[in-house]
């Protein structure tokens, strides 16, 4: 009878929890009651099947088990007023996103009907995911997908490149911005005295002319070499050790407490 009892209330707490998912909670309801059972994939305002949300689950921990580096997914229907990166930090104080000891959590929050999201590192992951590599991510990774409708991919995806910054795999280039490829004042500078230099020379250097490309025709080619290498970044590229859905190991064993200092940055679509 015990025994009975117990598989009867397990089945009905995982019926509450799935149900809790299609909720139209508030963000204050949201960010006051962490799920129970803990779960790493949290869908209040149901963009995601639950194929979906199971597929998510299981990458996010085996991720959690094998490195302890927890990432939180929490899509809620609206911000009600509330600022997107102020929300995700207060879902991380609240729920103790990552370990106490390390802080090692992020917290990847979605509004759906405000279309805005956002990603924050706990203090642990703030070196592995600086504000300018969670800029990165969102833009080119998840806003493309989250444009065309697709949430699963964008936030899958997302994950995988979350996962591999704190892999030290995703690194963002030096001089990324949003509006693509960026060229410093201090290279436009440093460009303009080189052709000043080779000016000079290839004016008043009397005879010998046909030396070092001919000198004026160095200087197309140095000014070409700079602005090629200026428009090169890295970027996001291969699939990191934890994608695809499957089944993975048993159910995520909790949150520990983490701590969040306001690192990360936000996006809309």
């Amino acid at each position: 009878m015990k025994k009975f009892t117990f598989i009867l209330l397990l089945v009905f707490s995982t019926i509450i929890s799935f149900a809790q998912q299609g909720q139209n909670f508030s963000l204050e309801q949201v960010i006051k009651t962490p799920p129970n059972p803990p779960r790493l994939v949290n869908d209040y305002a149901n963009i995601l099947t639950g194929d979906q949300r199971q597929a998510l689950e299981a990458k996010l921990i085996r991720f959690n088990d094998s490195t302890s580096n927890q990432i939180l997914v929490v899509v809620v229907p609206r911000l009600d007023g509330m600022d997107v990166a102020d929300a995700a930090i207060e879902i991380g104080r609240a729920w103790g996103v990552g370990g106490k000891k390390n802080n090692n959590g992020v917290v990847l929050l979605i509004s759906a009907e405000d279309r805005k999201l956002n990603i924050s590192p706990g203090y642990g992951l703030e070196k592995s995911l600086p504000d300018l590599t969670c800029q990165q991510i969102i833009q080119n990774v998840i806003v493309p997908n989250f444009k065309g409708n697709d949430y699963y991919r964008g936030i899958d995806e997302g994950t995988d490149a979350i996962i591999q910054a704190t892999q030290g795999e995703y690194t963002a280039p030096a001089n990324y911005n949003k509006g693509g490829r960026s060229f410093g004042i201090g290279k436009i500078i440093f460009i303009v005295i080189i052709i000043i230099i080779f000016l000079s020379v290839s004016s008043g250097g009397g005879g010998g002319g046909g030396s070092f490309m001919s000198r004026r025709g160095a200087v197309p080619f140095i000014l070409g070499s700079l602005l090629g290498n200026a428009g090169r970044g890295g970027g996001f590229g291969g699939g990191g050790g934890f994608g695809g859905g499957g089944g993975g190991g048993g159910g995520f064993g909790g949150f520990g407490g983490g701590s969040f200092g306001g690192g990360g940055s936000s996006g809309s679509w």
